[in-house]
């Protein structure tokens, strides 16, 4: 039986990749027996899907492949999607098979938290992966390819914003650039196209200096961005989003960028946590 300690890394995300290299630059071969589970082949950058979900730029620049940043020899890579974490056994069931480990380092990321409101997952997208991103490209731009075919549908151009913390505006930001481009490409007056950013919270932003604050939100404005700082999104609906005292927003499109919880294999895990 061999004494080198298992050590399996969860996810191939910023903690998970730094956590392999800093092991990787560490550790002599046949030191540890390190193993990094990801159910994609490669790293993205979390902070930089805004751009390609807008359209602004390629998904191929926020990404980038793991067999690139690792070394084969020190670390075993394995592509495959984690179902349930047993902390007691100290085993990892994957969907195709079953890791055991002496240490485990998780960092499987978030995914969206809608704090309830009803719809929100059904009908609205988030800028989470670079899947999701590319979908939310390919349904923005098959919008006005919709509305040129029912040009009486406006709600077609209508798109809503949920959140104004830092992925929030980063979108509106990118994608009040993108439409101008978008109304020209198909021959769409801009005057039609409604872009909404919808906060509950009482500010753009938090958490930055309010002169900054208000800098954003008027550059964003004079762009085309209508915000609705202060007003919850009570419901997303297929047709749009009810807000404040029950208003409807007609929108074909609504992106949910209000809120993220860490991910739920954490709790079933047994795992004491706070939203995940």
């Amino acid at each position: 039986m061999s004494n080198i300690p298992k050590i399996v890394i969860l996810g191939a995300g910023y903690g998970g990749i730094l956590t392999a290299l800093r092991l990787q630059k560490e550790l002599n071969y046949n030191e540890a027996d390190v193993t990094l589970v990801n159910k994609h082949d490669y790293h993205y950058f979390t902070t930089h899907l805004h751009m390609p979900a807008a359209g602004t730029d390629k998904t191929e620049n926020a990404r980038v492949s793991i067999s690139k940043l690792i070394d084969e020899f020190k670390i075993d890579f394995v592509k495959s999607t984690v179902v349930q974490i047993r902390t007691q056994d100290k085993k990892v069931i994957l969907e195709d098979g079953t890791l055991s480990y002496d240490y485990l380092v998780i960092g499987l990321g978030g995914e969206p938290e809608t704090f309830g409101i009803p719809g929100m997952l059904e009908y609205a997208m988030n800028i989470r992966s670079i899947n999701s991103v590319r979908l939310i490209r390919e349904h923005i731009e098959y919008q006005f390819a919709r509305y040129k075919r029912e040009p009486h549908r406006t709600d077609y151009l209508t798109f809503v914003v949920g959140g104004a913390g830092f992925t929030g505006i980063e979108f509106v930001g990118e994608l009040a650039d993108r439409l101008p481009e978008l109304c020209k490409q198909n021959d769409v007056d801009p005057s039609l196209v409604k872009l909404y950013n919808i906060e509950a919270a009482p500010t753009a932003l938090p958490g930055f200096d309010p002169e900054l604050v208000e800098y954003a939100m008027d550059v964003l404005t004079k762009k085309g961005v209508t915000f609705r700082i202060g007003t919850p999104i009570k419901e997303c609906t297929a047709d749009g989003v009810i807000v404040g005292e029950g208003e409807e927003i007609r929108a074909a499109t609504v992106i949910w960028a209000a809120g993220v919880r860490g991910n739920r294999l954490i709790e079933e895990a047994g795992i004491e946590t706070m939203r995940g």
